[in-house]
């Protein structure tokens, strides 16, 4: 696997972790920033959740969209293997600075890679939505559909 270059390096903050009880899953939130493409570069991401620069800040008022990989370079389950095992009420939470911030699930979707601006949209609340590969082609050397999650902000704690 590549090493993330010092021109994206983000640091994973110990304060920012997500949890998913459901699927026990615990991982630490680092930055995705936004490429000259216009698109984000995850080669680099293993086994940590990252943050999708452009959407809002995870806890806060806005969409929050992250990201974890299905399968890991070597061949190993990725920490959003079975992201798509999610259901409407599941919770979601995202500790930062000492807080809970706890989602509950609303929306489970399989989408092809290019039907994924949905997902990205705009929310005057805050909103969390989670994103990984789905069915890879050996054909193409590439997934085939994405797995979106959309879950709501229902309490602090």
């Amino acid at each position: 696997m590549p090493s993330q270059s010092a021109d994206y390096r983000y640091t994973a903050q110990s304060e920012l972790w997500i949890e998913i009880p459901r699927l026990e899953v615990r991982l630490d939130i680092v930055g995705i920033p936004i490429a000259e493409t216009k698109d984000w570069d995850l080669t680099w991401l293993g086994d940590q959740a990252g943050w999708l620069e452009g959407t809002a800040f995870p806890t806060q008022a806005g969409n929050s969209a992250l990201t974890a990989h299905t399968y890991l370079p070597s061949g190993d389950e990725g920490p959003f293997v079975n992201l798509g095992s999610l259901r409407y009420g599941d919770s979601i939470i995202v500790h930062y600075a000492g807080q809970r911030y706890i989602y509950e699930v609303r929306e489970n979707r399989v989408v092809r890679p290019d039907s994924i601006g949905y997902a990205l949209r705009h929310q005057d609340y805050p909103w969390l939505t989670l994103i990984t590969c789905r069915t890879y082609s050996e054909a193409t050397e590439d997934y085939v559909y994405r797995v979106v999650i959309q879950a709501i902000q229902v309490r602090v704690e």
